[in-house]
């Protein structure tokens, strides 16, 4: 029963690549075809009969079809940009057809080759010849299609899918930009090769990607060869920042010496005999200004009594002592080792001179207590 007006369908049937054919009783074979074989066959598509499942042997000729009814015609047959394969809009126009479309049946299409080339391989895959002109003869609806691809979509799932196909290549092309951004500067993979004639670089113009700026070829090379000689090194007109504060590499580096300078003066002794003076040993020598070492002296003093001469030779050394001090720098150490026994001898004059002689020394209340007692009260 045909439809009284038929339907319009959209299907993928075709393209370019290997196919292998296995016949009954005939050894299975490949054969290719490429992309411009496919687009001259396009044009001899149009009309031809549709069948749900292959029919053998049908007639060319307008009017010459097989006695089978045919169960609609291919309007066109066209490559299609937003998927890069070949399709067919056609018309069915039987509810056999119809039926078999809405099972899921999908297309395969037959075509008679003119013309062969010899065989080889397509990526990868040996094929045994190679199509070089062909014409359709039927489109055939089938259940078990030589593509797995082959989709039968209704006016508006065609348009549908061509949008979604359309909206996935402009997001493919962008990813591939960025890409291709990011390995302007040295991740394209190419083949070196050695130019015989000279090339000349002189006038001629490059956009650096990143600073868009635009500058001769021939001084990116000089700039970048003078970078690649400085071996790693920064160079001192380059600006660094340092905290909040913006400094050339030079002056980065005259302060870092200046802060070692002041460091390494630190370390030095100081000139008046400070900490790391050299030639003497401060721990071994006595300070005159030692408060315990004052005390001592005192006392000495008070038990000895009246021992001017030796309290007058005391305050004499005492007063050349910073005298001593500033010349002992340059003594040897024998010297040294006798101004730290003259030192020692002083500071123990008060324990030899007690062994001498004992100083008895009478308070007033001792005076009265020895009156009474001879007196009376």
């Amino acid at each position: 029963m045909k439809n009284s007006k038929g339907k319009i369908y959209y299907g993928m049937h075709f393209y370019p690549g290997v196919a292998e054919y296995a016949e009954p009783g005939v050894q299975p074979y490949r054969i290719f075809l490429n992309e411009d074989t496919i687009r001259s066959m396009d044009p001899t598509f149009a009309g031809r009969p549709i069948y749900v499942e292959h029919v053998d042997e049908v007639e060319t000729q307008p009017g010459e079809l097989v006695d089978r009814e045919a169960d609609g015609y291919v309007i066109e047959s066209f490559f299609n940009q937003a998927d890069g394969k070949h399709w067919v809009k056609f018309l069915i126009v039987s509810e056999q057809g119809d039926r078999a479309i809405q099972s899921g049946y999908r297309l395969s299409n037959a075509y008679i080759p003119k013309s062969f080339g010899q065989g080889g391989q397509w990526n990868g895959v040996s094929y045994a010849k190679e199509v070089l002109s062909a014409e359709y003869e039927h489109l055939a609806i089938v259940s078990n299609p030589r593509y797995e691809e082959s989709v039968v979509l209704t006016p508006d799932q065609f348009k549908s899918y061509n949008d979604e196909k359309v909206v996935e290549l402009k997001r493919l092309a962008n990813s591939k930009e960025k890409t291709k951004e990011k390995s302007k500067m040295g991740l394209n993979i190419f083949k070196r090769q050695k130019v015989e004639n000279e090339f000349k670089i002189d006038g001629l113009m490059v956009e650096l990607p990143k600073s868009k700026k635009e500058m001769l070829l021939s001084e990116v090379v000089t700039q970048y060869d003078a970078v690649l000689n400085m071996n790693g090194y920064a160079n001192g007109d380059h600006f660094v920042k340092v905290g909040e504060d913006e400094m050339s590499v030079n002056d980065l580096v005259k302060k870092h010496m200046e802060m070692c300078n002041e460091m390494e003066e630190m370390k030095k002794p100081k000139e008046n005999g400070g900490e790391g003076e050299p030639g003497v040993d401060i721990e071994d020598e006595p300070m005159e200004n030692d408060e315990d070492e004052k005390g001592t002296v005192e006392e000495g003093e008070k038990d000895v009594g009246d021992r001017g001469g030796d309290k007058h030779m005391n305050e004499d050394e005492e007063s050349e002592e910073p005298k001593e001090k500033k010349k002992n720098a340059k003594k040897t150490d024998a010297e040294m080792a006798a101004i730290r026994e003259k030192n020692k001898r002083i500071a123990n004059a008060h324990l030899r001179d007690r062994d001498e002689e004992v100083a008895v020394v009478e308070v007033s209340a001792d005076q009265v207590a020895r009156g009474k007692a001879r007196y009376g009260s």
